[in-house]
């Protein structure tokens, strides 16, 4: 825990200078960067595995106040948005895939897992285990979410100007006494969520398990309050600096590297994000800045508590990202040997093809 207090104390300090220039997400990206910079330079850090997951799961529990019974009947409207998310999926990925082919010398394998718009941990272990370069598909992955979580909070606050459609969290920092008892059951829901999720075996179980049950409480009209900004803020020091610890034993002509190549393949992502969700924000009852949010590939956590932070279409943001994530884990990993068979067939009819 001494390394842990030392870490956060360290990304505290690039979080204060944020929250004090008034930048978006403030205790995230502030300690991101500076995690970012001290784990280059080679510094010892770390963040305690389970701070990280009860810090996720008190973001479970945020999310899942944003839900109520007006969302559930939103979710048809939404269905569209499932099918735009699978297009998003392929088409972003098969795009990247042929950008680090052809453009970055990658191997097939490591490309193919690389170029995965989601699924961090998923991607590296199933990438590594088949023979690709688990090192590049980490790094190509860290700095993925590291870019949109830097550039698409200050795109949306200072570069785009959008009506906010939803609230962005902007109540009380330390609570409201008079809702102590409602304070009280919501964090028994995100404890029975937080068990409940691992045991259930949910896709990132420690968010999703207190998003569900809280969601649920607030659907039925069992409670409507949220958890006091304090906690938000700590989760996002937690995360911001989780995030920037990922560097850890790269070297600075590596990361250098690694970041060029990825600006490009982030950029090709959201590029295709982009034009998908300017094209169906007619087909379907969503902003663009919230259709944007939900097919970004970022990560589950992060891409929430930016939807959170600027109050766009949060349940919407997180539902997609939920399903996106599934279908990620589900389908990248499983379709890999359909993949495997396609690139022999390809070789035996270019037989100049150079092998995998």
């Amino acid at each position: 825990m001494k390394e842990t207090g030392k870490s956060l104390l360290i990304g505290s300090i690039g979080g204060g200078i944020f929250f004090l220039l008034d930048l978006p997400l403030a205790w995230m990206l502030g300690s991101m960067c500076i995690a970012t910079v001290f784990a280059v330079r080679g510094v010892q850090m770390h963040v305690d595995a389970t701070l990280r997951k009860v810090m996720t799961a008190v973001l479970g529990v945020m999310l899942g106040s944003s839900f109520s019974a007006d969302t559930v009947q939103s979710l048809i409207g939404w269905s569209g948005g499932l099918l735009l998310l699978v297009l998003s999926i392929f088409l972003s990925m098969g795009v990247v895939y042929v950008f680090y082919r052809k453009f970055c010398n990658f191997d097939r394998i490591t490309s193919y897992f690389s170029a995965s718009p989601g699924g961090f941990n998923i991607m590296y272990e199933a990438g590594e285990a088949a023979g690709g370069d688990g090192r590049t598909i980490a790094l190509v992955h860290a700095t993925r979410i590291l870019l949109l979580v830097m550039v698409i909070p200050l795109v949306f606050n200072y570069g785009l100007t959008f009506e906010n459609t939803g609230n962005a969290v902007t109540h009380s920092i330390w609570g409201d006494p008079t809702q102590l008892k409602d304070y009280v059951l919501l964090a028994l829901a995100g404890v029975v969520g937080y068990f409940g999720g691992t045991k259930l075996k949910l896709p990132a179980p420690h968010l999703m398990g207190p998003l569900v049950v809280v969601a649920a409480l607030h659907v039925v009209d069992i409670s409507s309050s949220e958890p006091p900004m304090i906690l938000v803020y700590a989760a996002q020091l937690v995360i911001g600096t989780a995030i920037g610890l990922r560097f850890l034993g790269s070297s600075f002509r590596e990361v250098r590297r690694i970041i060029l190549i990825s600006c490009v393949s982030t950029s090709l992502m959201m590029v295709v994000v982009v034009f998908l969700a300017y094209e169906a924000t007619s087909l379907i009852s969503v902003s663009i800045p919230g259709l944007v949010l939900a097919l970004a590939p970022g990560g589950l956590a992060e891409m929430a508590l930016v939807a959170l932070a600027l109050g766009i279409d949060v349940a919407f943001v997180s539902v997609m990202h939920v399903v996106r994530i599934m279908l990620i884990i589900a389908l990248i990993p499983a379709l890999y040997p359909v993949t495997q068979q396609a690139w022999r067939i390809k070789d035996r009819l270019f037989k100049g093809q150079p092998p995998a």
